[in-house]
């Protein structure tokens, strides 16, 4: 079977989520389109295939449309998989123009996470991302969380839900980055320093929680991207590690106690699959996807997101509780979120649109006859 990947962005989870993708099963040929100051992240070994951009801009949407359908009627694979909010420009442009062949479409997380439900912009872009998937023959929505936002505001489209994984970690994995300090409770951070991700109350809050238990540590794992977020101050007891290499992260989800996910939102939170395969629990805020990726009292906790809340859950933080979790996390990530269970689902979805079962799955397979 041949795959053709469209994108827009590949930066982060979509990067990741490509290389796995790519590696569902090893007879399919899978080629990845995408901009040509993207590809970073994904496994140099796979067939990428890039177009210019500068930016996220209108130019870089065109480029995306041209590269995409000579692409298609280069190659003629038998699904188009779309991935990302952008790139459902590119899947209408290509239906206007006379694709017919079966695709799928994957927001990596819709959009109206971000935006108050009576502004205008959350208004237009509920519209948009809740009509265009209808273009497509299955929508992949990659959390439940994501699949109750797109039943609540009536998206189109037949969506199929496979939650994301993360690939099983490395063999050598260091638990002892703390081991000079064996007593205190280890609360890591991984993430962008950005408003999306809370750091701007964590940090408040693991000062006034220190002052009560000086035994809690706080381990930052990331930096600032977007550049959204109020100036930070770290407190004492938290220290700053920047952006650690992928094949290392691993030593630092097993040596941590704990992960702190504080965000405002989240389509899923890959940060918590990657904790639970290293058996570390997860507390969380009740925003957006994580909360239904963890078992409340087994695997983690899940707090308000405000200041006094996460102090309370903080210093509420017992070690040799939190050890005693770590099997039940473990067993979670194998349950839920590995990668052989994400490439049979992937597997299962190629197949049932490879036999159509309904009329809305067949489509003239004739591409971009006029061009």
């Amino acid at each position: 079977m041949k795959i053709v990947h469209v994108t827009e962005t590949a930066t982060g989870g979509v990067a990741s989520y490509l290389n796995m993708l790519c590696d569902v099963d090893e007879r399919d040929e899978n080629i990845i389109l995408v901009p040509d100051r993207m590809v970073k992240g994904i496994d140099p070994s796979l067939d990428i295939r890039t177009y210019p951009t500068t930016g996220r801009n209108l130019g870089a949407i065109w480029n995306m449309l041209w590269a995409a359908r000579r692409l298609i009627r280069e190659e003629r694979p038998d699904i188009v998989y779309f991935q990302a909010s952008f790139s459902l420009l590119a899947l209408a442009g290509l239906r206007l123009l006379g694709m017919g062949r079966p695709a799928i479409y994957c927001s990596h997380g819709w959009s109206a996470w971000i935006y108050p439900e009576r502004s205008l912009k959350g208004r237009i872009i509920r519209l948009v991302e809740g009509t265009l998937p209808g273009l497509a023959n299955r929508v992949v929505v990659i959390s439940e969380a994501d699949e109750e936002l797109a039943k609540r505001y009536r998206y189109l489209g037949r969506r199929v839900l496979i939650q994301n994984a993360v690939p099983e970690r490395v063999a050598d994995v260091d638990p002892g980055l703390f081991a000079d300090d064996p007593e205190a409770v280890h609360v890591l951070f991984v993430g962008r320093m950005d408003r999306q991700k809370g750091l701007d109350i964590l940090l408040p809050a693991f000062e006034k929680a220190r002052a009560l238990r000086p035994d809690l540590r706080l381990h930052i794992v990331g930096s600032a991207i977007r550049a959204d977020g109020a100036e930070l101050n770290i407190p004492e007891g938290a220290s700053l590690s920047g952006w650690v290499d992928k094949e290392r992260i691993d030593d630092w989800y097993a040596s941590a106690d704990v992960l702190v996910v504080p965000s405002r939102w989240e389509s899923f939170g890959l940060v918590v699959a990657e904790a639970l395969r290293n058996g570390t629990p997860v507390v969380c805020s009740n925003r957006g996807a994580p909360p239904s990726l963890i078992e409340p009292g087994v695997t983690g906790e899940v707090f308000e997101l405000e200041e006094q809340a996460i102090v309370d859950c903080l210093i509420s933080l017992d070690k040799a509780e939190l050890r005693s979790r770590r099997p039940a996390c473990r067993a979670l990530y194998e349950a839920r979120y590995s990668f052989p269970r994400f490439a049979a689902e992937v597997r299962e979805l190629y197949r049932d649109l490879r036999t159509p079962r309904s009329g809305a799955d067949v489509r003239p397979r004739e591409d971009f006859s006029n061009g």
